[in-house]
């Protein structure tokens, strides 16, 4: 380094004695003005806001078309979802219902203990039922809410159907013993 340091202060009057031609700061100024028009010109600020515009267009409606898409299936399902439930709940209830009434018949073959647990109990299965409508309302689309409310209603209606055969077994051994002693 310290060589061509030495080499440039020796030879520096050989350095300035060269000057560029007229016609090279010519040329060098036209480029310069070139260059400023090209980026003062107004349409090409404006092209690209044209550009900007119709890509976020694009994405926007794509977005929109997706979201509007998916929203149609989602709801379609919902409202599938749902009818069965409605569907559901009218049966099991004409079930439990009918199951219901037939127990009432049969009451007189009931203790008045077991009367009170089957209130107990059917309250117990009430709370349990509203504790599982309100899931299902924060949640319409969890398939484990929609099987547990189709379980509860089958064990429900499982043990209604237990208590009526239970009751009327008991009512024809009673019928049974009563004819034995009329005979």
């Amino acid at each position: 380094m310290d060589d061509l340091k030495i080499i440039i202060t020796e030879n520096r009057q050989l350095f300035d004695s060269a000057e560029p031609s007229s016609e090279h700061f010519i040329k060098f100024q036209n480029k310069l003005n070139n260059k400023q028009i090209k980026k003062t010109k107004p349409w090409n600020s404006w092209m690209f806001a044209v550009k900007v515009a119709s890509v976020s267009i694009l994405f926007i409606l794509s977005a929109l078309y997706i979201n509007e898409h998916l929203f149609i299936k989602n709801n379609f399902t919902n409202k599938q979802n749902n009818n069965e439930i409605i569907e559901a709940q009218q049966y099991y209830n004409h079930l439990v219902t009918t199951r219901i009434n037939q127990i009432e018949q049969l009451n007189d073959y009931m203790t008045p203990e077991q009367k009170e647990m089957l209130k107990k109990e059917f309250t117990e299965m009430d709370k349990m039922y509203q504790k599982l409508l309100n899931d299902y309302n924060k949640m319409p689309n969890d398939p484990r809410i929609i099987q547990s409310l189709l379980k509860h209603y089958q064990m429900k209606t499982d043990i209604l159907n237990r208590i009526v055969n239970d009751l009327k077994n008991i009512q024809t051994q009673k019928n049974q013993k009563n004819e034995n002693v009329e005979l």
